[in-house]
């Protein structure tokens, strides 16, 4: 209770020193103390420098030096906009400046004798002026800090905040960040007692007092012995194998464990402490940190306006926060689906993006709203990432999703052409290879419009071909978590079915590589790693969720229409070749005479309405795309024809 009230009059002294700062500036109380402390550093200078027995004739050169000296420190203190930076806050990234300002005034020091022959500063006291100004100028500031640091925790302890125990997962400088905001945040509720790294040449070191015990393995005997409410993994750059590892020997402890981000999932730096989460399936199956060139995917967008189709959706928004970092000019994010495109908006904006960032509502098969927004804006870059995605869904719905997929690909494609956009990108999908669904031949006919396009347009058109996005919107990892949350059973289609994963971020980053790689007319395929079985990742999240398959049984329902076994990233009538970078590869198909492949589409889009067959919609689909494995009677189709 006393050390509440404590704590109570510190926060009331600090709001009193706030309230007094609007009418006294807080820049001429450090000034002051700077120049007190300037004059007193130079004082005692010679003190030290003459063994605290200064000869007569430097008694008065310290007397006449002095006030230059002191007014000297603070006017590079202020060139230097010491004053600027919140004393609650200096650290490490100070000192550089702090270094410069005492240098700079040793310097100015050591050149009177130019000015005025009867004024002279002994080398040695501007030697030890240059240390002691050190010592002093910047000792208040780490020391203000520290001591009120020390306060809050001191007061805050004393009201028993700490009361669990937590180990740390990473010796390395997120790791150093977490113990430290940890202990500058007593009502974290936590305190870290240990440190786990599998480098061994940091075992026995302390980081702020917290000792590296070991290696991962020696966290079950640890905790065994220290009742431990909490694991923090601070390894922002581990890959998949070693988060699986680590995951492996926490998951039978009875602790809560949450990790940091991966770092491609920060705006920039290391992760935040507020940015803890619990660990997910992207962080078990997502695999390693993708390199890319980066500066040639900042030219493909720096300065430039860029259009992207389909912006609230999984893959467009993040292509939207990834393209903002690289720096355009003006950002267009269209999209039918207000709150999806409002939260992305908002978010952008939060971010830095006010001004540079553009929300449309607008449907990509309106082609009057389409042309009309295109030539208000003028892009440069079109990412076209609109679409129906859900196969099951397509098959009793194949009129609209051949108006959305195929039809609003050609109004943007259109559009594009016209209003001389240099680059424009389709996103596709593994689904699109030897299709076995309205979904995936739908797609096929994207690539082979855009395909036929680029031998006839200047605009360069290009294909990204890439296989399903974990935890996206809609996708199995939801379902599945949505499934468990209500006891089971966990419903998958088939023991054996598997699918390609790649994480969302990962996926993105290497579209824009592959658009500022590819040349007109390609396909390009993300290298997607080995196929997961869906029923092996039903269990993990399972397991992930706490709970085992007694609890949450695995039921197997069939295929549903539409579906394969397993999908295919490429088929045998296209060509590979290797490019510069190691997980993108480029298919070239032959989808037959360029024109006739345009026209046909053409004419299918323009005959396509609300109503139209299901039967014809199949057939017409067969006719633009002959690999089209339809689960209805292909023969039957084109012989009604």
């Amino acid at each position: 209770m006393f050390s509440k009230t404590l704590y109570g009059l510190f926060t009331r002294a600090e709001k009193l020193l706030g309230d007094l700062g609007t009418h006294v500036s807080f820049n001429y109380v450090l000034f002051g103390a700077v120049f007190l402390l300037g004059a007193a550093s130079f004082w005692l200078s010679y003190e030290v420098r003459f063994d605290f027995r200064v000869p007569r004739m430097w008694i008065t050169q310290r007397w006449l030096v002095l006030p230059y000296a002191a007014c000297l420190k603070v006017v590079v203190f202020y060139m230097l906009r010491g004053h600027s930076v919140s004393w609650r806050y200096v650290g490490l990234r100070d000192v550089p400046t702090l270094l410069l300002h005492c240098a700079i005034c040793a310097v100015a020091l050591s050149f009177l004798p130019v000015f005025s022959s009867t004024v002279m500063v002994p080398r040695g006291v501007i030697l030890i002026d240059f240390l002691m100004s050190i010592f002093l100028i910047g000792g208040l500031r780490i020391g203000l800090r520290y001591v009120r640091e020390k306060i809050v925790v001191f007061l805050l302890e004393g009201q028993h905040v700490i009361e669990k125990q937590a180990v740390v997962i990473g010796a390395g400088d997120a790791g150093e960040m977490i113990i430290r905001e940890i202990g500058r945040n007593p009502r974290s509720g936590f305190r870290v007692r240990a440190i786990f790294d599998d480098d061994k040449s940091k075992h026995g070191l302390h980081i702020h007092g917290v000792r590296v015990l070991g290696g991962v393995e020696k966290i079950p005997v640890y905790v065994e012995d220290r009742p431990t409410a909490l694991a923090i993994v601070a390894m922002p750059s581990a890959n998949r194998s070693q988060i699986s590892r680590i995951y492996g020997i926490l998951k039978t402890l009875n602790l809560s464990v949450k990790i940091l981000p991966p770092l491609n999932e920060t705006l920039e730096g290391l992760p935040k402490l507020t940015q803890l989460r619990d660990i997910s399936i992207t962080d078990l199956l997502g695999r390693e940190e993708v390199h890319i060139d980066s500066e040639q995917v900042r030219q493909l967008i720096d300065g430039r306006v860029v259009l992207i189709t389909g912006a609230g959706g999984s893959i467009g928004s993040e292509l939207c926060r990834q393209v903002l970092k690289r720096n355009p000019s003006l950002m267009i994010m269209m999209d039918r689906a207000e709150n999806s495109l409002f939260h992305i908006h908002r978010q952008l904006e939060s971010w830095g993006g006010k001004g540079r960032v553009i929300p449309l509502l607008c449907d990509i098969n309106d082609q009057g709203h389409v042309h009309y927004e295109f030539s208000r804006f003028q892009p440069e870059l079109v990412f076209h990432a609109a679409a129906y995605k859900h196969v099951p869904m397509q098959e009793f719905n194949p009129v609209e999703c051949f108006k959305n997929n195929i039809g609003g690909t050609r109004t943007m494609a259109v559009a594009s052409e016209k209003f001389g956009v240099s680059r424009f990108l389709l996103i596709s999908t593994d689904k699109a290879v030897r299709p076995a669904g309205v979904m995936g031949a739908t797609k096929r006919a994207c690539e082979i419009y855009c395909q036929a396009l680029s031998f006839v347009s200047r605009t360069k058109f290009l294909s990204v071909r890439f296989g399903n996005v974990l935890a996206s919107e809609g996708s199995v990892v939801p379902i599945f978590m949505e499934q468990i949350a209500r006891g089971g059973p966990v419903t998958v289609t088939h023991p054996e079915m598997q699918r390609y994963f790649m994480t969302i971020p990962e996926a993105v980053t290497l579209v824009l590589q592959a658009t500022a790689l590819g040349d007109s007319g390609q396909i390009m395929v993300l290298e997607m790693g080995d196929p997961i079985k869906i029923v092996d990742l039903a269990r993990q999240l399972i397991t992930l969720s706490g709970r085992d398959q007694r609890e949450i049984p695995i039921e197997f329902v069939g295929l549903r229409p539409g579906e394969k076994l397993m999908e295919e990233l490429h088929c045998s009538t296209e060509s590979c070749s290797q490019t510069a970078h190691s997980k993108i590869l480029v298919f070239n198909s032959n989808s037959g005479p360029h024109d006739d492949a345009i026209k046909k589409i053409d004419s299918a889009v323009d005959l396509i309405r609300p109503g139209t067959d299901e039967i014809e919609v199949r057939r017409i689909l067969h006719e633009i795309v002959p690999e089209y494995q339809t689960s209805v009677d292909t023969a039957a189709l084109v012989k009604q024809g």
